[in-house]
Parts: C-alpha cells; sequence; structure tokens
C-alpha cells in the first residue's frame, strides 16, 4: 500500500478494472463448498476488511493511522498461518499480508468468469468487481456507487447498495446462493496469494479446508491446460513426502511421461512450472549448499495421487521407480554421491514400498535397495546396511532372480553387510552361493567376489586360504584389464591390487628385513593400483593411506608425513566425518610423533574429535 492519490476507476492501479473477461476454453469444473465454509468465510473477512482499512488510510496519506491498521493486519489470527515472521516488523509483515491480499482479490475478479456463468454482469460477477474496488483500492462502501458506474452493467444504484454487496459476498446474515462461486472463488485466490513462498505453516491448518484448497487448485490447473505442473505434482505427491534436488528432474527425465520431460529438458520451462506452483502455494522450494529442492507441502502432499484413479497410481510408482533409478548415480561407493543418496533415501524407502504392495517393479525395487545398502556400508550405518541387502535378496528372490550376475551382487553386498554386524563366520555362507552362482566365470566380477571370499577368509583366521584366494583374485583380475582395460575392469584390478597390499601389510612384521621386503611388495603393487586406475577414482584414498603405511616401515618417514596431509585434506574436504579420515589423522599423528614433529598432538585431538562425531552419528 502506498499513500498515492486515488485514480479515476478504469486506470491502472496495481489492477486493471474490466468486464467480461473470459480465461482459457475450459469448461468451467463445479466448485465444492468445504463443510463449515459459511463460519470460515464470516471469520476470514475480517481480515480483508483489515486490509481495506489500511489501503483506505494509504489513499488517504494517514501515514500513522495506517502503520497502526497495518500492525492489526500482521496480528490477526485469520493470518496466523501465512507470511514472513522473522526478521521483519509487523508494519512489514503487515504490508506483505495486504499486498497479497489485493492480489488475490483481484486474481478472483479475473478468474469468476470462467467458474460463474454469467460472466460479471451477474450477482457474483458484480459483487467481485465491487470489492475488488472496495478492498484494493480502499474505496468505502457508500462510495462503490458512483465508483463502479459504467464498469457493471446494469449498474447498481440506490441506498441499498452497500446491503447488496454485503449479502452477495456473504457478510450479511443471510447469504445468497448465486454468490457461492465468486465467495469460493475469491477465498482460495486470497489464500493461494498468502501461500506465496511462505506455505510452511500448512501443518496448523484444518485438513478439510487444506483438502479444499487442493481441490479448486487441481480444477485450477486442469482449466488453464498446465499439464506440466500437474504432472509434476503427481510424480512428487508419488514419491514421499520428503524434498526432492531439482537436479534430479535435470538428469533423469528419460522415464517421465511427456510434460515432465520437457521440463527436465527445458530450464525456462522448469523455472516457469515452478513458479506457478510456488505463486500458489502448491509448493515448497528450499535450498542446501548450491542444490535446490522442491516438495508440496505435508497437508497437500498425498492429494495428487489420491485424484488419480487405481491404475493410474501403479503407473506412476512405476515411473518414479523408475526415475529414480537414473537419477542416482551407480556408484555409492564415491563420496561425492552421498549428499544425492541422503535426499533420495526416504524416497528409494516408499517406493520399494509400494512396488511391495503392487508386485510390480520388484528387479528396479531390488536394484534401488542394493545400492542404498552400499551407500550406508561405507558410511557406517551397518544396521541400516544390513537391513536394505536383506531386503533387495527378497526383492530379487520374490522377482525368480532373473539374473545370475545381478543376484551373485546382491549376496556379496549381503555378505559385507552380514560380516560387519555378525561376524565374518556368518558372511562366509552367502559368499560361498555366490561363488557357486559364478562357477566358471573368468571376468571382473568374479575377480571381486573372490577377493571378498579372501578378505572373509582372513577375518575368520584362515590365513592360508585368504592368501590362495586372493591370489586367485588378482591373477584374473589381471587378465580382464589385460584383455579389456576397460575402466571398471581397471577399478576391479585396484581393488583387488589395494586389498591383497592391507593383507600383506596386516600379517607382516613391522621391522626387519621380511618387513621391509614386505613394503617394498606392497609398494610395487600400489604403484600398479595407481597405474590403471583414473586420478581420484575409486580406492584412491584407501590406496594413500596404505602407501603411508608402506612408506612407513621402510623408514621414508617424510614421505608418508607427505601422503598423509595430501590425505587428510582430501577427506577433510568431504561434507561429514569418515573412518577413513579417522584412520588418515591417527597415521599422521603416528608419523609427526616418529618424526619428533610438536604437531602430532594437535592432530591426536583432531582424531579424538572426528571419532566422537562417528560415534554420535
Amino acid at each position: 500500500m502506498t499513500g498515492s492519490k486515488r485514480k479515476p476507476v478504469g486506470e491502472k492501479n496495481g489492477l486493471e478494472v474490466k468486464t467480461g473477461r473470459s480465461l482459457g476454453r475450459h469448461p468451467a469444473p463445479a466448485l465444492t463448498v468445504p463443510p463449515g465454509f459459511a463460519a470460515t468465510w464470516q471469520e476470514f473477512r475480517s481480515g480483508l476488511r483489515q486490509v481495506h482499512t489500511a489501503a483506505a488510510l494509504a489513499l488517504g496519506d494517514d501515514r500513522e493511522a495506517e502503520i497502526e491498521a497495518l500492525r492489526s493486519v500482521a496480528q490477526n489470527p485469520v493470518f496466523d498461518l501465512f507470511g514472513p515472521r522473522d526478521g521483519c516488523t509487523d508494519v512489514e509483515r503487515g504490508r506483505w499480508l495486504a499486498d497479497r491480499v489485493a492480489r488475490g482479490v483481484q486474481q478472483a475478479r479475473d478468474t469468476v468468469p470462467s467458474v460463474a456463468p454469467g460472466g460479471l454482469g451477474g450477482a457474483t460477477g458484480q459483487a467481485l468487481v465491487l470489492w475488488c474496488l472496495h478492498v484494493v483500492l480502499g474505496i468505502p462502501l457508500d462510495e462503490l456507487a458512483a465508483a463502479q458506474d459504467g464498469d457493471i452493467d446494469p449498474p447498481l444504484q440506490g441506498r441499498d447498495l452497500a446491503q447488496k454487496i454485503e449479502g452477495r459476498m456473504w457478510l450479511s446474515a443471510r447469504p445468497t446462493g448465486r454468490a457461492e462461486p465468486g465467495i469460493v472463488t475469491l477465498y482460495h485466490e486470497v489464500q493461494a496469494a498468502l501461500r506465496d513462498r511462505f506455505p510452511t505453516r500448512e501443518g496448523g491448518a484444518d485438513a478439510e479446508l487444506a483438502h479444499a484448497h487442493f481441490g479448486y487448485e487441481w480444477r485450477r490447473l486442469t482449466r488453464l491446460g498446465w499439464e506440466h505442473e500437474r504432472d509434476l505434482l503427481t510424480l512428487l505427491s508419488t514419491l514421499a513426502p520428503d524434498p526432492l534436488p531439482v537436479s534430479f528432474l535435470a538428469g533423469a527425465w528419460g522415464p517421465l511421461p511427456g510434460p515432465l520431460r520437457d521440463l527436465g529438458t527445458s530450464t525456462h520451462l522448469m523455472a516457469l512450472a515452478l513458479r506457478r506452483l510456488l505463486d500458489r502455494g502448491l509448493l515448497l522450494v528450499t535450498s542446501r549448499e548450491d542444490n535446490r529442492l522442491v516438495g508440496i507441502p505435508v497437508l497437500l502432499h498425498s492429494l495428487p495421487a489420491e485424484a488419480l484413479e487405481a491404475g493410474q497410481r501403479r503407473r506412476w510408482a512405476n515411473i518414479a521407480l523408475r526415475f529414480l533409478g537414473v537419477a542416482l548415480r551407480e556408484d555409492t561407493h564415491d563420496h561425492d554421491s552421498w549428499s544425492e543418496w541422503r535426499d533420495a533415501r526416504p524416497h528409494v524407502l516408499h517406493l520399494v514400498d509400494l512396488a511391495e504392495e503392487y508386485g510390480e517393479g520388484l528387479q528396479e525395487a531390488a536394484d534401488l535397495m542394493d545400492r542404498l545398502s552400499v551407500f550406508h556400508r561405507v558410511r557406517g550405518d551397518d544396521q541400516d546396511a544390513l537391513s536394505a541387502a536383506r531386503r533387495a535378496l527378497r526383492l530379487y528372490e520374490a522377482a525368480g532372480n532373473p539374473g545370475p550376475v545381478k543376484h551373485a551382487t546382491y549376496l556379496t553386498n549381503y555378505a559385507m553387510a552380514v560380516r560387519v554386524v555378525d561376524g565374518p563366520a556368518a558372511a562366509l555362507e552367502p559368499v560361498e552361493r555366490a561363488l557357486v552362482i559364478e562357477a566358471n566365470r573368468s571376468d571382473a566380477d568374479h575377480a571381486q567376489t573372490l577377493n571378498l571370499y579372501a578378505s572373509i577368509l582372513e577375518s575368520a583366521g584362515r590365513l592360508p586360504q585368504a592368501d590362495e584366494a586372493y591370489r586367485q583374485a588378482l591373477a584374473i583380475a589381471r587378465d580382464v584389464h589385460e584383455d579389456t582395460a576397460a575402466e571398471e575392469d581397471a577399478e576391479s584390478l585396484a581393488m583387488v591390487l589395494n586389498d591383497y597390499s592391507v593383507h600383506l601389510l596386516r600379517h607382516a612384521p613391522e621391522q626387519g628385513t621380511s618387513a621391509r621386503a614386505v613394503a617394498a611388495d606392497v609398494l610395487r603393487m600400489l604403484d600398479e593400483a595407481e597405474n590403471v586406475s583414473r586420478p581420484g577414482g575409486y580406492g584412491t584414498e584407501q590406496i594413500m593411506l596404505n602407501r603411508a603405511d608402506a612408506l612407513r616401515r621402510l623408514g621414508r618417514l617424510e614421505d608418508a608425513r607427505g601422503v598423509l596431509e595430501r590425505l587428510v585434506a582430501l577427506c577433510e574436504d568431504w561434507d561429514e566425518p569418515t573412518m577413513l579420515l579417522f584412520a588418515a589423522l591417527v597415521a599422521l599423528a603416528e608419523v609427526l610423533s616418529d618424526l619428533g614433529d610438536s604437531r602430532h598432538e594437535e592432530v591426536l585431538r583432531r582424531a579424538h574429535e572426528v571419532d566422537d562425531l562417528l560415534t554420535v552419528s
């Protein structure tokens, strides 16, 4: 609201007062009045009248009175659910609310011809035009007769004008049935304007009114033909209530239906759709670092999916499952993917629940659970890793174990989770089942399974058998990489070399000729691992940790210090503490102590801090 003088009716003043405008060619859906709406409207219109008072005082240049009126608007319980609160004064909040009410009244005036038969010539339209003048421009009721002259045909004249307006807008004790579409439109349009960017307190609203709000907005999207926005709400409603990274839509549009695929391939269309839904309070947009996330307010979240028929809900569940499978990166070992998996976890679990309920998409569900298990395992969430791995196997078995390669992979990931929770002896059975499935195979997958088997045998104290299994795994991995030179086979070879190095270092003496010989062999193996791996590839950090250990055993303490300092810096850049960071800090503290460097106490304190954080998490 500003202190400008009143402009002649018909001149632009934040709105245009026109008649007979028709928006769109879609048939007008029926508007349903929610139970108890009359009482709700009687309460809500008191807030509109307070906004009118502020507008009238602004037009009259009564600055002090306008400020008090805006404070009253800000403190009115009718507006408790809406608008900003933190970091603003009551006057700023009141002005924000008043501006949004004005926008909503104008939008209702523009919308009503498409929902009320007869256009602006009928009672509904006349009353809305008059209320647009009254609330937005602050024109007193007794002056509306002159203000509306020429804008409504036939014009409302006479001393009972205010009474007619009050009756038509359900402001009196005897509302008229003809005014009902206009009232419902006005109520929802003002509410939508008030929800713009601040729908976060929707949880305090009445559930029935939230349903009515959604129904109105859903019909409006249909009437306007905004398929992109309807499909986006449907997808988000099919997912869990948690926010979804917008980057998923841009990076995984392939499985999505046509309108959503358009959003994924067009930054402009995506921004437009998000803006339209945000303006109406149908969407929440939040930010985490450089990532934008979107979600539907809690009370509205389930409603788009509930509006679908059962067959369509199943269809959208399958679409969302395939979409998430493409959106999430395969390599959950990589810490760069952890933030994505953290955001996606509730959606994965929700969609897997739907897959089990419908008995469809079980293979895709099993794949997501297997990858989720790896995510939990590398982050040290042991029980969650075991639960996810067990569920992946159950889903895949329910799907009939269609692919032996996948089945063996799920068994090996399950074995790794079992080893941490139940011990190595319990993990031998699933990994041996995987080896049976892979019998007569000599590929990289089989090398990795043998590598895991060797590690579990070692943990179980069966060292000769473990050493033999490591040697078999290394021979196969080298042969495969020599034949293919493929990046994934290089990663497999690097993994076996690294794990075998750990085995050798762990069981060799730390001093003496034998210790130095083993350390020299380990350095050669780690050189080979680095040569076949891409810079920063999988296992790089573990290779650095093992290299520092070997260098220390060879007496090359300065070289070991340099490797460990680079490793610590690399791990500290991650967004959360890890066991690898803890191990690197402990190793660095030991090397600094060997060198007589006083910084070793500071580094050891940091190691304890990381250990505490890991314990809490």
